[in-house]
């Protein structure tokens, strides 16, 4: 959505702010804005909305320098006024205009990736001056954004055959063709070496998990004496099972994290303090919930978060995997037993699964190996 003030104003940043200040300050915003923690859900709903698109595009390095490029020719238009004179005709005068409305306005649409949009306002500006320099370098931020390599090359090529000066162009048409040139065996060796090690990874991490749920069945131990007088609930638990069904969780965590299957439990599971009031969100009814009965927090969760309009595919999907491991694990651990896993087992899963979330969230994705 569209703001009068500028996305830097909306973060409250200088035009200067590195890419680790943006985040952190996008960081701080949200937490105050999120409409989980916010009394006015309205305002905050549209502020957060405000603050999405000025990260989505400050944080991206190719939104922003068209942003900036958006905000040097708005400051530059201002300073001139009326004091500039025109040597060209009126129906030329107009004609500039609406050739600069054209490329100012797919700057926006590209920014905000509206990419069609941007496209059409390009082949307009080219339909009133086809010699427009700066609607074929729109048009190859696209083409290369959309991994069009070719289409790229061939409109920035057209961008410097109309203005020779244009370095950004001449340097983002320098890198394309260095790339399309690499030698493609060397590069293909890379990518199947990266994609063999990330396959090895993962097999043997997802077999540490299943082997972990394998000794539930292979020696699922003794009981725990005292929880027959104080958690009947789970009397017939021993420490192996929940030993296996924690660490068990806890790399499967690891593994939706590094697999970039869920994004950062920061930015899923937000909670603040506004004004000195405690002000509780879904997040964190789910993680305190969770400890006592874990299915009666997820149905709250889902509950609010569906009403809302604010369900994080990350949590769902977190869900998922803890329906999956308690149900293995209750066919694994002993009959009598079976229910109580049932029950009780996504209590010791999902914080467990958790934490292995955090942890996973510390290294590298293997997408990116």
């Amino acid at each position: 959505m569209r703001s009068s003030r500028t996305y830097y104003e909306i973060l409250g940043l200088p035009r200067d702010a590195t890419p680790a200040q943006i985040r952190r300050r996008y960081k701080q915003l949200v937490r105050r804005y999120h409409p989980d923690v916010a009394a006015d859900k309205e305002t905050a709903h549209r502020l957060f909305l405000q603050i999405k698109e000025a990260y989505e595009s400050l944080s991206d390095p190719v939104r922003r320098k068209a942003y900036d490029a958006t905000l040097a020719m708005g400051q530059s238009r201002s300073t001139r006024g009326s004091s500039q004179t025109f040597a060209t005709s009126g129906s030329t005068r107009q004609r500039d205009v609406s050739v600069e409305k054209h490329i100012r306005d797919a700057r926006w649409a590209f920014i905000q990736r509206r990419f069609n949009e941007a496209v059409n306002h390009c082949r307009e500006a080219l339909d009133i001056d086809p010699r427009a320099s700066d609607a074929y370098a729109i048009l190859g931020d696209i083409s290369r954004v959309r991994g069009r390599t070719n289409m790229a090359i061939k409109y920035y090529s057209y961008a410097l055959q109309y203005n020779p000066a244009d370095q950004d162009s001449e340097r983002k048409l320098n890198k394309l063709i260095g790339k399309r040139v690499m030698t493609t065996p060397r590069k293909a060796t890379k990518i199947r070496s990266a994609q063999a090690t990330a396959i090895a990874i993962n097999f043997i991490w997802w077999g540490i998990a299943a082997f972990l749920l394998l000794l539930i069945w292979v020696n699922p131990g003794k009981p725990i004496p005292w929880l027959r007088y104080y958690i009947p609930q789970i009397e017939h638990w021993s420490w192996n099972l929940v030993g296996s069904l924690a660490m068990a969780s806890a790399v499967v965590g690891m593994l939706l994290s590094i697999n970039g299957l869920v994004r950062h439990p920061d930015e899923e599971l937000v909670f603040e303090t506004s004004a000195g009031w405690a002000v509780v969100p879904t997040g964190i009814i789910l993680l305190v919930g969770s400890g006592f009965f874990f299915w009666g927090a997820a149905l709250f969760y889902l509950a609010a978060g569906f009403a809302q309009n604010s369900l994080s595919r990350s949590v769902l999907i977190v869900f998922a995997a803890v329906t999956i491991i308690v149900a293995i694990a209750s066919v694994l651990y002993v009959p009598e037993a079976s229910r109580e896993v049932l029950l009780f087992g996504g209590n010791v899963s999902f914080l467990s699964m958790l934490f292995g979330w955090y942890v996973g969230s510390l290294f590298k994705p293997l997408s990116s190996i």
